[in-house]
């Protein structure tokens, strides 16, 4: 296998690590805002920044970023809230 192929994107690491965290009882209601909000963040870097993910994961990713969004809203966060967000 080649790097590109072994390549894991930053918001795969992430859901390892909410996976992880959570195990089966993993949905969006349990996250805290600020790991609702480096979801959010982590999927636009992957579907505007990452060279290294397809188009089709890319267009695949789409609906993530809207439930993500629902989810804040509802909160009643902003994008980008956390201070400790970059």
């Amino acid at each position: 296998m080649n790097a590109t192929s072994d390549y894991q994107p930053p918001l795969a690491v992430y859901f390892d690590e909410l996976e992880t965290r959570y195990g089966d009882q993993f949905s969006f209601d349990r996250l805290s805002d600020e790991e609702l909000l480096t979801l959010e963040r982590l999927g636009r870097d992957a579907i505007e920044r990452d060279r290294k993910i397809s188009a089709v994961e890319k267009a695949n990713l789409k609906p993530l970023l809207t439930l993500v969004e629902m989810h804040r809203r509802k909160r009643g966060i902003e994008p980008g809230a956390s201070g400790s967000i970059h």
